[in-house]
């Protein structure tokens, strides 16, 4: 699969629980996520180099410093190393799984898609949204799968001139198609200021919605494969603060947003080719700026995983 290089949100922290492995396909390959005895997320392809047997069928071990494959015992470090081998009872310093740098940051695990072999991700370089850091506000999540390239699923959000006809009955009511809108961009993002409120992308893959002081929203496109992708959907609100409303409050956030998220899949998910990378034939126009970006950023950026 080929993605731009850079520290992708790919899992929300709270799906990681300690001592348990978890798999889940990601950049078209199968990982096993599992914490270690700190806490921290540890990442390894999910395939015991010995009988290709999947990793996260096992047991977190040793204090959770190591990984245990379920059909012969083989145990495999963070850094996918073979720490165990019960029918010689010795370490196997041949026997290593292909690893991935990963981090834990804002409720969310990442993972780093290196530049080149020798490339190591700096944690301070992880994207956020400054205005998301203040402590006033709680958020609520859900998550989607989609059946399309995440390409897609992003440039949908860059994409202000359909919200008055396929949301015309939610969000796009009063949204005017042809007014004049500001783009800050560089190489790594894109901002474009609404008439209310502003939207902004960082590479490679979270967006961020500013609604109002109080009412913020963040999603992340997690690659899956070349066809599927999973969305994470934050509602970040700071006008209710009572724990018990905070929940009802977040629940009906959430069933807000999922109304308008399927009027988008409905549309986004028949886009074919499904990668808007191989989509040379569409014909963009002005209100398009923002996905012409998207697209020279990820082509310049793009390295083979």
């Amino acid at each position: 699969m080929k993605v731009p290089s850079g520290w992708y949100a790919v899992l929300s922290a709270a799906e990681l629980k300690p001592n348990k492995p978890l798999g889940q396909k990601r950049f078209g390959e199968n990982l096993v996520f599992w914490r270690d005895q700190s806490g921290r997320p540890a990442v390894l392809k999910d395939l015991c180099p010995h009988r290709s047997v999947k990793l996260s069928g096992g047991q977190v071990c040793q204090n959770g410093n190591h990984i245990a494959c379920p059909f012969h015992g083989f145990q495999f470090d963070s850094q996918g190393q073979c720490r165990h081998v019960p029918e010689t009872g010795k370490e196997a310093p041949n026997l290593r799984v292909k690893t991935w740098q990963s981090a834990e940051k804002n409720g969310l695990i990442w993972l780093y898609v290196p530049k080149n072999e020798d490339d190591i991700g700096s944690e301070d370089s992880i994207p956020w949204f400054n205005e998301l850091q203040e402590k006033k506000f709680c958020y609520s999540e859900f998550n989607e799968s989609w059946n399309i390239h995440y390409s897609r699923c992003i440039e949908n959000q860059l994409d202000y001139a359909h919200l008055p006809y396929l949301h015309r009955t939610s969000i796009g009511k009063t949204f005017d198609v042809q007014g004049k809108y500001d783009f800050l961009l560089d190489e790594n993002s894109i901002k474009v200021v609404l008439k209310s409120g502003y939207f902004h992308f960082k590479f490679p893959n979270i967006w961020y919605l500013n609604i109002s002081p109080t009412l913020k929203q963040m999603l992340a496109f997690v690659p899956v494969d070349d066809d599927t992708t999973v969305m994470y959907v934050r509602a970040y609100q700071a006008f209710v603060t009572l724990p018990l409303l905070e929940k009802l409050v977040g629940k009906v956030l959430a069933a807000s947003n999922r109304v308008i998220l399927n009027q988008d899949k409905a549309a986004v998910i028949t886009h074919s080719p499904s990668s808007s990378l191989l989509a040379s034939e569409e014909k963009l126009y002005p209100s398009d700026r923002g996905i012409a970006w998207f697209r020279k950023q990820f082509s310049e950026k793009a390295v083979e995983i």
